[in-house]
């Protein structure tokens, strides 16, 4: 059985990589946080709308936001994924997130990725029992 979302990342608005939750991945966290973000910029200057997604290849990258678009949650998952799912998972995640971080932890974040160890190790537990 294939898993709905092959990796994950959780980026701060500008870009940083806080969490990342990968298989095999050959993705630079740093430069995919800053190109994500920057295509945000971009689409949000160039059309008034967010920039939720893209294509490349047999995958798609799904995004969503949370904690007052703070955060951004980035998916990797097969092209064969109905999003309709995947937002369905983001939605647990973005909770888990809300319940242990507020703007003020992200405004204050000074690098230390552990920070957010206890949310990574809760979002393993989750894709484990589902």
């Amino acid at each position: 059985m294939k898993l709905l979302m092959n990796e994950l990342w959780i980026f701060s608005k500008d870009g940083v990589p806080l969490i990342e939750i990968l298989q095999n991945s050959k993705v630079d966290s740093s430069i995919f946080g800053a190109f994500i973000s920057a295509m945000g910029v971009f689409s949000k200057q160039m059309s008034g709308a967010s920039f939720d997604g893209f294509s490349l290849g047999e995958n798609k990258y799904i995004f969503t936001s949370c904690l007052n678009n703070n955060i951004l949650l980035v998916c990797k998952c097969d092209i064969k994924v109905k999003d309709k799912k995947v937002h369905k998972i983001f939605k647990i995640l973005e909770e888990f997130f809300e319940e242990m971080y507020s703007v003020e932890d992200i405004s204050n974040f000074g690098g230390d990725v552990r920070l957010f160890n206890q949310f990574k190790e809760r979002v393993k537990t989750y894709f484990k029992m589902t």
